[in-house]
């Protein structure tokens, strides 16, 4: 098997982002969920928007890169709307971090520079690193995000 140092090291980036959130969520006020946010709906809405994006980005990779073991997010986008206080969230966004570790078991270093088309637009072109890069930068934009409503 090729080395795997690079993909390591985009796994446990993300994984920090995603831990980061979790240490805020333990700081939420019990309303936090219902707060308002622009272009959401509410901080539940985004944090739907997060997770499941996450499972997509990481889906997408496996896809693209014809993985054949079956790796499933752990949760679905309906259970994901269930969730009602933060610390379902953190139950769910710890679920989350071994599937990101699962689903890029068979991704080696030299298939982060193939590139595909991504799932949003046929337009746009990602290599598998600029999408795992996309994952990690994606959860550390909507942390700046919750940190400007004072969460």
């Amino acid at each position: 098997m090729s080395e795997r140092n690079a993909v390591q090291a985009l796994v446990d980036e993300h994984e920090r982002a995603l831990r980061h959130l979790m240490a805020m969520m333990n700081r939420w006020p019990g309303d936090a969920l219902d707060r308002p946010v622009k272009d959401f709906g509410t901080v539940r809405d985004l944090m739907v928007h997060i997770v499941d994006s996450l499972f997509a980005y990481f889906q997408w990779v496996r896809e693209k890169l014809e993985l054949e073991e079956n790796v499933s997010p752990p949760l679905t986008r309906e259970a994901l709307n269930r969730l009602y206080s933060p610390a379902d969230w953190e139950r769910a966004i710890s679920l989350s971090l071994p599937y990101c570790r699962e689903a890029t078991a068979g991704v080696c270093d030299d298939d982060l520079g193939r590139a595909f088309p991504a799932s949003w637009n046929e337009r746009e072109i990602y290599m598998v690193e600029q999408m795992l890069e996309h994952a990690i930068v994606h959860v550390w934009r909507h942390v700046r995000q919750l940190e400007g409503l004072g969460l």
